[in-house]
């Protein structure tokens, strides 16, 4: 019979937060490009309710100086999550990402991102600090073109923990009591 390891013990918050803290100052560059495709952009201006034509119409998008459809501001955000993913599924910080929630987020543009951009990602911890209970991480998404242009800077706030130093709840039970979602069937 195979030798079989026992599961690793669950940190305690203590470790959590201790694993997160020092995960400031990590930096990696994702493993793949981000390849912002047109019907993505299509598809995300429709879905957040942006109407000008240069999100659509590629001509349109030519007529304003751009060399493609334009992508909705917030499209960025979606290839910093596939970057980020590294952090958690590594255990880099001591959180899973079902286990944080997002407080903050803002974006520096340095020129707008358009479809045919692939975009290369570093993944930056840039800060912890711990706050009642709870750990607030910052993540910084640098994103370059295919020719090494800088187009965004992409930083998000995390939290997890919880006010009594028990365990960090996970937050994807939370959502499912507030968000509503389901099937239909016809």
């Amino acid at each position: 019979m195979p030798n079989e390891s026992a599961p690793a013990a669950p940190l305690t918050p203590e470790e959590i937060s201790e694993r997160t803290a020092s995960a400031v100052g990590h930096h990696h560059v994702h493993h793949d490009t981000y390849l912002v495709g047109r019907e993505k952009v299509r598809e995300y201006a429709l879905a957040s309710q942006f109407t000008a034509p240069v999100h659509f119409d590629v001509e349109a998008a030519r007529a304003a100086g751009y060399t493609d459809l334009v992508a909705p501001p917030m499209l960025v955000s979606v290839a910093g999550i596939v970057s980020n993913r590294a952090l958690f599924d590594d255990s880099i910080i001591g959180y899973g990402a079902s286990q944080l929630m997002q407080a903050d987020e803002s974006m520096v543009y340095h020129r707008p991102v358009v479809a045919g951009d692939e975009l290369t990602i570093h993944v930056h911890v840039d800060k912890h600090r711990r706050v009642g209970g709870y750990d607030m991480v910052t993540i910084r998404n640098e994103m370059y073109g295919q020719d090494d242009e800088h187009l965004v800077t992409l930083s998000t706030t995390l939290i997890g923990g919880s006010p009594d130093g028990a365990d960090a709840p996970d937050f994807n039970d939370a959502a499912e009591k507030i968000v509503m979602h389901g099937v239909v069937n016809a």
